[in-house]
């Protein structure tokens, strides 16, 4: 004579099957769990430290430039969704060093200036996007506003 299997043990056999197979994978060995898990924590795929770039921004736009040991160097340029300059910066060991020039998404300046070793300096000069001039500012040689 065969023995009724109750229904709440054969609900509790299938849902410990069920949990064991998602732990421990079905297909799957510990060590291919290991990597399985490692690389789920990586974020992003390492970035180059030497070479040209292009870093994708969340607005849609997009910022180039070359790294050197892993530090911006030369011109970076940013680009507006659209594809029209955002901004022109220059680095020298990952500090900006020298022009820079931000426009509106018109095209128009915004503002220009000069960097020296990752301090404003000089004049800086602010436009509204027609190209209007909204303001001229000075700074001295330790980046200190002087007017």
């Amino acid at each position: 004579m065969k023995k009724p299997i109750h229904r709440s043990s054969l609900v509790l056999k299938v849902c410990v099957l069920a949990v064991t197979l998602f732990a421990c994978g079905a297909n799957s060995t510990g060590h291919e769990q290991a990597a399985i898990v490692d690389t789920t924590t990586t974020t992003a795929p390492p970035v180059p430290r030497n070479g040209p770039q292009v870093i994708h921004m969340d607005d849609g736009g997009r910022m180039e430039g070359a790294l050197r040991e892993g530090a911006r160097n030369g011109t970076w340029t940013s680009y507006f969704a659209d594809g029209t300059i955002r901004s022109r910066v220059v680095y020298v060991n990952g500090v900006e060093e020298g022009p820079t020039e931000v426009f509106h998404p018109n095209g128009m300046p915004y503002y220009t200036g000069q960097y020296a070793n990752g301090r404003t300096v000089g004049e800086w000069v602010f436009s509204d996007p027609t190209g209007a001039e909204l303001k001229r500012v000075q700074y001295d040689s330790t980046g200190v506003l002087v007017k």
